[in-house]
């Protein structure tokens, strides 16, 4: 009785939208790649699998109590913790705290984590933090749960017609619509991920409440006004409800929440990013893409495609980042750009990752997973520090610069929220599958489990120390099975081996993947050669500084630790501070193609180089992720005149 009353006063409440939205059909596009649950996926010894240890590290210490203080005052409940400081609860520029943000990540990285590792304490940890939740709307009786102070007041205030936004404020509150994002990405995380059932029922009523609450009762157009400040990627938490309730009243909300000013000129193909906060404006086009999946309107599709090539092609650094000091900027302006103290935001990283998961999961091909490489290897990996396995807020790209990361009870940046996702996820573009086939996407030693298949792939590798890849492939029973592995861009030449005997190089299909199909035996041993070298790549827009890469790595000069701070670990400060003069850093003067051969292995160690030009005396060359608490070049001034 009580489900038939809540449908009519749906109905009766939603008629005059849903009489608006009919000629909006609804279908399901297929995938072209389905990605393995987390807990399919182990990873093996790398640096990748430390990154994970510490992350879940972090995450076991990190108090829940103290996380949920503000929810259960807004719910008018005693709080059993203090909560922590930085953004959590400190003033941040005159725009309050942004109270309880960090929550819904906390619940989406414990929810990949457990996962990814199945350590129990971390579902016992979801388990503790849903029942806090369904107490706090409980208490509140309406749906409500958010922590930011007098949320409902706010909204009244908007529903009211009182709009007062920038980025990143409404009314002069910190960004509430990008709060319920997250809680709602954090819940969904919980039930798809953990099955933990109670976690559906509390997002549905949250996501209701805003929908019924302020979003029935707004024009589009003032919809479109309180999207101006920064609101995550709403428009995909309500695809996400109507993707597990099939209610189409959460698919009617999505659209009404898709930001024009973005996907009618992206969509259209026009690079208008000039000026804009970069990761205010990513995540939503995973938004965008999650619609079109749910209702073919290509427009969507075109937007996330166009902006995906847009800002690689035009706006990222060579370690995969994007824009400085948090905006886009020209394409012309890089080699201005690169002496700011604010490089790439890790947020903006995190978050391409994840429209590039979602483009690549419908179009499978190797240059989204070669981007999807360059960024997990050399901003994600290099981006935490090796003692507490916090992550840093901007990477400079300045030369002779240095970060600073965030403490563990006193920062809470954004980028710590999407920092906590990231070591959580990292077995999750490893491999994916089709019907019969499994692709590898990215180089990386783990253990691959297809259940439904009775297939385990092991692969080992021990990038860029040795050049060779090993697979071994188990089968239950022998079978018909096409092996995808991506040709990565960073090889001149690949010799393959299988089960001892050298053959040919495999076709390569339209997406870039050498595929080797056979009927498999049940014990398979694959051997890849990869011929490693070192290149160099250009700055975009720029003539003035190259960077020097072997294999996927990008490499760095480590350049000593002159008038560094007292500590790296940063509490509302985010930000490098204390640079020296470029002139400090040594130069290139011969022509760009000749670099390469000045560049030379350590003896005995092959992840350390060294160059062999006067000016660089003692300069050792590592991977960029290898290098903490001191100053690095990951980009060279360049200065010959020959050069073209």
């Amino acid at each position: 009785m009580a489900k038939r009353l809540f449908i009519a006063l749906f109905v009766w409440i939603l008629g005059g939208v849903l009489a608006s939205a009919q000629n909006q059909s609804t279908v399901v596009v297929p995938f072209g790649t389905t990605y393995f649950p987390f807990e399919e996926v182990r990873l093996l010894d790398s640096p990748f699998l430390t990154l994970q240890q510490k992350g879940k590290e972090y995450l076991l210490w990190l108090n829940p109590d103290s996380l949920l203080h503000f929810y259960r005052i807004e719910a008018g409940l005693a709080p059993k913790a203090a909560p922590y400081a930085g953004w959590e609860s400190q003033d941040v520029w005159g725009a309050g705290p942004l109270r309880g943000g960090f929550l819904g990540f906390y619940l989406s990285s414990v929810s990949m984590m457990y996962q990814s590792t199945g350590d129990d304490n971390l579902l016992q940890r979801l388990k503790y933090i849903l029942e806090e939740l369904k107490l706090c709307q409980k208490a509140g009786k309406d749906g409500f749960l958010l922590g930011i102070k007098n949320g409902r007041e706010l909204f009244q205030e908007v529903v009211s017609g009182k709009i007062n936004t920038n980025n990143p404020t409404v009314n002069g509150v910190w960004a509430p619509v990008y709060l319920i994002n997250k809680m709602l990405l954090g819940l969904s995380s919980v039930y798809t991920q953990c099955k933990l059932k109670d976690a559906l029922p509390i997002s549905v009523r949250l996501a209701d409440w805003f929908g019924y609450m302020v979003l029935d009762k707004l024009t589009d157009e003032q919809i479109q006004q309180l999207l101006i400040c920064e609101h995550g990627s709403i428009n995909e938490s309500y695809v996400d409800i109507y993707e597990l309730t099939g209610e189409k009243r959460f698919l009617d909300w999505a659209r009404r929440l898709n930001d024009r000013a973005m996907w009618v000129p992206l969509s259209e193909g026009k690079d208008i990013l000039f000026g804009w906060h970069a990761n205010t404006q990513i995540p939503k086009f995973t938004g965008f893409h999650k619609y079109y999946l749910h209702t073919g309107d290509r427009r969507f599709l075109l937007a996330a495609e166009n902006f995906w090539k847009i800002v690689v092609q035009n706006h990222t650094w060579v370690i995969g980042g994007n824009s400085t000091g948090e905006h886009f900027f020209q394409k012309e302006e890089f080699g201005e750009r690169i002496l700011q103290i604010g490089g790439p935001e890790t947020c903006n990283s995190v978050n391409m990752l994840r429209l590039t998961e979602s483009l690549f999961s419908q179009y499978p091909d190797a240059s989204k997973a070669a981007y999807y490489e360059r960024v997990l290897f050399n901003h994600i990996l290099s981006a935490y520090d090796p003692i507490e396995g916090t992550c840093c807020y901007f990477t400079s790209m300045r030369p002779g610069h240095y970060r600073i990361y965030a403490s563990r009870d006193s920062s809470f940046w954004c980028c710590g929220h999407t920092g906590l996702e990231s070591p959580a996820k990292l077995g999750k573009f490893i491999y994916s599958h089709e019907k019969s086939s499994v692709r590898v996407n990215l180089f990386i030693p783990s253990v691959l489990s297809w259940k439904a298949k009775g297939l385990e792939l092991i692969q080992h590798n021990n990038f860029p120390e040795s050049d060779l890849v090993n697979f071994t492939l188990t089968l239950k029973k022998k079978q018909k099975l096409a092996l995808r592995i991506r040709k990565p861009e960073w090889t001149n030449y690949v010799s393959f081996m299988v089960n001892g005997k050298i053959i040919d190089q495999p076709l390569l299909d339209k997406d870039g993947y050498w595929v080797i199909e056979r009927v498999w035996g049940k014990k398979n041993v694959i051997t890849l050669q990869f011929s490693l070298h070192v290149y160099v790549e250009h700055l975009i827009g720029s003539k003035q500084y190259i960077a020097l890469l072997y294999g996927p790595y990008v490499l760095a000069g480590r350049l000593g630790k002159e008038n560094l701070p007292v500590t790296f670990w940063g509490k509302m400060n985010n930000t490098a501070m204390n640079k020296i003069d470029l002139d400090k850093v040594p130069t290139w003067k011969i022509p760009i193609e000749q670099i390469p051969a000045y560049v030379e292995p350590n003896s005995g160690d092959a992840l350390s180089f060294r160059i062999k030009l006067e000016g660089f005396e003692n300069m050792v060359l590592e991977p960029f992720y290898k290098i903490h608490f001191e100053r690095y070049a990951v980009y060279w001034p360049v200065k010959f005149t020959g050069l073209n």
